[in-house]
């Protein structure tokens, strides 16, 4: 991809209050909603409309165990992003019943598909690396969740 954009890691959308643990049992929809309020959002209940409306069109699943539900949304400047992991999995039957344990959740400016695309293409080869999930999946912070995802993107 020739490009003059620079690719910021994904680490750099990311803070520890971004960073969100989930003991068994939430279901889809509440771990959405919990990672958008984690976001600096006018209007939460847009994203969450839009991510549904995203979600219906086709699953965000991009590989066992993981989730990049997005959207893009009016009145952003930059990207969004949120973690949610649950090392349990989260079962949600529309999605063909595969427990999701770590939702990367991100929401792009409305009028930038050029960064939107790049994020999602920067965080699913992030997040496919081999033992990556299982590793997030053992961690016990977010301190140690973004420290983990640092040092993935130096050994890129």
């Amino acid at each position: 991809m020739s490009s003059k954009t620079k690719i910021s890691p994904v680490s750099s959308y990311l803070t520890e209050k971004r960073i969100v643990f989930y003991p068994a049992g939430p279901s889809k929809r509440q771990v959405l909603g919990n990672l958008i309020g984690t976001l600096d959002l006018a209007d939460p209940s847009a994203a969450i409309r839009a991510i549904l409306v995203r979600e219906e069109k086709g699953s965000t699943i991009i590989a066992p165990g993981l989730a990049l539900p997005h959207a893009r949304l009016d009145g952003l400047s930059k990207i969004e992003a949120a973690i949610g992991i649950c090392p349990t999995g989260v079962t949600d039957p529309h999605d063909g019943g595969t427990p999701i344990r770590v939702y990367v959740l991100f929401l792009g400016p409305a009028d930038d598909m050029k960064e939107h695309l790049s994020f999602l293409s920067s965080a699913s080869a992030l997040f496919q690396q081999k033992g990556f999930l299982d590793k997030l999946t053992k961690l016990a912070s977010p301190q140690g969740v973004l420290h983990a995802i640092r040092q993935a993107e130096k050994g890129k």
